[in-house]
């Protein structure tokens, strides 16, 4: 398996990998349900984000999108095709997400996910991201990179 950094050739792939996708819209309505929202989504998140990919041969099966909410922040997403989880998949693509946070100048990555989804949260525990809140059945997780030279990752 392959990561490299999404580029527009990616889009049929990607939106393949979605196409199959289950649960569909699992946090927060996403992934969207059909073809056509997906490549909508899709579109609009290549004009605000930079992307993360795992590639199985010719097919995508991971997909962490890093979206920039200040110029020492960012958002992180992540999506592993049900037919590669509890493979290392999600943890692996976690901690290449924050190299490249890190390589890209980011202090702090951010994230939101749901309470009840074990699985992720024991991923981004393992990488170091400590809960800052709670609200419903979601909270919101957060990663301080110390010192973008020094390659220091420190919980927050």
């Amino acid at each position: 398996m392959q990561v490299r950094e999404y580029t527009l050739q990616d889009f049929r792939p990607l939106a393949e990998m979605y196409k199959s996708f289950e649960p569909k819209r699992v946090a927060q309505g996403l992934p969207p349900p059909d073809l056509p929202r997906i490549a909508q989504w899709l579109d609009r998140l290549q004009q605000k984000s930079r992307g993360l990919l795992i590639w199985d041969g010719e097919r995508v099966v991971a997909h962490a999108i890093l979206c920039p909410i200040s110029d020492a922040a960012v958002e992180f997403t992540i999506f592993v095709h049900q037919a590669y989880r509890c493979m290392g998949l999600g943890t692996g693509l976690t901690r290449v997400a924050v190299a490249f946070c890190r390589q890209c100048g980011f202090a702090e990555v951010m994230l939101t996910t749901e309470l009840s989804n074990l699985a992720a949260l024991r991923v981004y525990r393992r990488v170091g991201f400590l809960v800052t809140s709670s609200f419903g059945d979601e909270c919101e997780m957060k990663l301080v990179i110390v010192g973008s030279q020094s390659g220091e990752i420190q919980a927050a």
